[in-house]
């Protein structure tokens, strides 16, 4: 089964990047062989760090949005991982709603999982809260508190 792995979370600065270099490496060192994409414009993490596993994408262009798919419907064996800059929430979502490739990707047997990177703000639980609503059981989360970045999460 392929999976792909979109980072996110929507504010600038909560640590998504982060997460995103800390998952590549994690595959780098387990043997897990990868795609990386990047949409962060003026200065994609992967693309710096990890440039010969990643490639850059525009997340506002469903042909390039879709290229992820393609990638992992086409290579089974391995994972994709989606670094999402700040304010792509949106355009993801647009093309999610408007192609239908979450269903599309569950027909084909590859799972999508949505990492919301979030501090304690308000915010980010809002984001949460949306994603949440308006996918349910399509996609898989994984929430990153990044404590670095908030001393309560009693909101979440």
């Amino acid at each position: 089964m392929a999976h792909i792995h979109f980072i996110g979370g929507e504010k600038g600065g909560v640590g998504k990047s982060v997460v995103s270099r800390v998952l590549a490496q994690y595959f780098i060192d387990t043997d897990r062989p990868f795609f990386g994409y990047d949409t962060d414009r003026s200065h994609g993490a992967l693309m710096r760090f990890y440039g010969q596993f990643s490639s850059s994408v525009l997340v506002d262009s469903y042909e390039s949005l879709d290229a992820i798919v393609e990638a992992a419907v086409q290579n089974q064996g391995k994972r994709v991982l989606v670094d999402l800059a700040a304010q792509t929430h949106d355009s993801l979502v647009r093309w999610m709603d408007e192609s239908g490739v979450l269903d599309t990707l569950s027909d084909l047997g590859v799972s999508a999982h949505y990492w919301h990177v979030m501090d304690s703000g308000k915010d980010s639980v809002d984001l949460l809260n949306k994603l949440l609503t308006r996918f349910q059981h399509r996609l898989n989360y994984i929430v990153v508190l990044n404590q670095l970045r908030g001393e309560s999460f009693e909101n979440f």
